[in-house]
């Protein structure tokens, strides 16, 4: 018996087994599903050759991203806040009970109320792995947490996070159409022939849409010690791999502007030549001040002469002390009867000033920071001569209260791995997980300036 449901946005049939858990899924039209910038890439995997899905026209589009990322200031910065402001003060165990007036009231769980949960979260270093798949989702939209279960199928006893930008899909099975696996290796994104088996881990794929029972019996059905049950942030029309709301600053080119500028002024300073005045030396001057000695000096001597009188210049022009000062200069009467001066200093006019290109980069910034929604103020942003102030005391706090607010959806989805995890291992229901937020207030409201709530 078969019936539709969605896999990665793509209707695929369900396949059950006589007891009524799911056992399989295949693919239906899968290849006419896929984004057209998907290929086939090979790789050697244990005793044969596997076809992954490429990730970008060139399998690179994670490391892209990255390489895009990392030498910007804004996409940077906002990205790491971000990641600190889904994070918050980090997960924390609650219960809803009931107070004195029967209103719903939340409280928090020790860890060691809990001793099971304890020591899976020490065993799996869970505030390393929630950073971890947080910037993850945060980045790519998309994280790949890996579960390992015991011998007898019955729980899970520890859960790891897989890079997200050393992930791939493989293509469907061409007897099945079932995506059965996800590829793991450092080296893609960074090598366009074929990855050897040495760098190349290959782990069963669990649809995220199972339930725990359905996965538990799958799992034992084929005997699968480990597999990664992907989490993402909603897909719209991505067959496979998503493409996140901000990536679109990539795309448009704003991203490529904003690291431009840098680069340009930074080879601007290095090339141009750095002259600030022309100093003009009329011969006849010189004739005028050493008459005939002046023909019987050799060449160099009148190179050294001309020399001394530029030091003199220099002298005058340069330095603290001279600041606001002003030079002697002659004037020789020439054939014409005009008067022309002994010695002329030229200011040489700057065509780069201090501020060209700024306006562009503001720009740029701004624009990388609106594709991320982080408010200016919360990162301070600014430049030299530019309109994006960092932002007054009152709109850091509403803009921080707001994107907190924003958060619940982004950690719903964080939060997924607990609940299939807590489901799976047949933890307390009572006990639920949430991310603990600080709320910036004012000091007349609160004398530390905050407090903590969770969501």
């Amino acid at each position: 018996m078969n019936e539709n449901t969605e896999f990665f946005g793509t209707k695929i049939a369900v396949s059950k087994l006589k007891n009524g858990d799911v056992a399989a899924f295949t693919f239906k039209n899968t290849t006419e599903s896929l984004d057209s910038s998907v290929t086939v890439v090979k790789v050697d995997v244990k005793d044969k050759t596997a076809e992954i899905a490429s990730w970008g026209k060139n399998n690179d589009y994670p490391q892209q991203i990255l390489k895009a990322v990392r030498p910007n200031g804004s996409a940077s910065s906002g990205l790491r806040f971000l990641r600190k402001a889904h994070y918050g003060n980090g997960l924390v165990l609650v219960r809803d009970v009931a107070d004195a007036n029967g209103k719903k009231e939340t409280k928090m769980v020790e860890l060691s109320e809990v001793p099971d949960i304890q020591k899976f979260f020490l065993d799996s270093q869970m505030n390393r792995f929630w950073k971890e798949t947080i910037a993850d989702l945060e980045y790519f939209s998309i994280g790949f947490p890996e579960y390992i279960v015991s011998e007898n199928f019955k729980t899970i006893n520890k859960v790891r996070r897989q890079k997200t930008a050393w992930c791939r899909f493989s293509l469907p099975n061409k007897e099945n159409n079932l995506v059965e696996y996800v590829y793991i290796s450092e080296k893609f994104g960074k090598e366009t022939v074929a990855t050897t088996s040495e760098y190349v881990e290959e782990v069963p794929l669990i649809d995220s849409y199972w339930s725990p029972d359905q996965v538990k019996e799958y799992c034992k059905t084929n005997n699968i010690k480990k597999f990664i049950r992907p989490i993402f942030y909603p897909l719209l029309d991505e067959a496979l791999y998503p493409k996140s709301e901000w990536h679109a600053v990539a795309e448009s080119g704003w991203l490529d502007v904003a690291n431009s500028v840098p680069a340009l002024k930074k080879a601007i300073f290095q090339n141009q030549m750095t002259l600030k005045y022309i100093v003009e030396i009329d011969e006849r001057y010189l004739k005028a001040l050493y008459q005939e000695n002046w023909i019987k000096f050799t060449p160099d001597e009148r190179i050294d002469i001309r020399n001394k009188i530029i030091d003199k210049v220099n002298e005058s022009l340069t330095g603290n002390d001279n600041a606001g000062k002003a030079i002697q200069s002659m004037k020789i009467i020439g054939e014409d009867g005009k008067a022309y001066p002994a010695v002329e200093v030229i200011p040489i006019d700057d065509k780069l000033k201090d501020g060209s290109y700024l306006p562009e980069a503001e720009a740029a910034n701004s624009e990388v920071l609106f594709a991320l929604g982080v408010d200016p103020s919360l990162i301070g942003a600014g430049i030299p001569g530019g309109k994006l102030g960092a932002g007054s005391g009152s709109d850091k706090r509403e803009a921080f209260t707001i994107l907190s607010a924003l958060f619940k959806t982004n950690r719903e989805t964080t939060l997924e791995v607990y609940d299939f995890i807590a489901q799976y291992n047949g933890w307390d229901t009572s006990i639920r997980a949430a991310f603990e937020n600080t709320i910036l207030t004012t000091l007349d409201a609160n004398p530390t300036g905050s407090k903590s709530v969770t969501a």
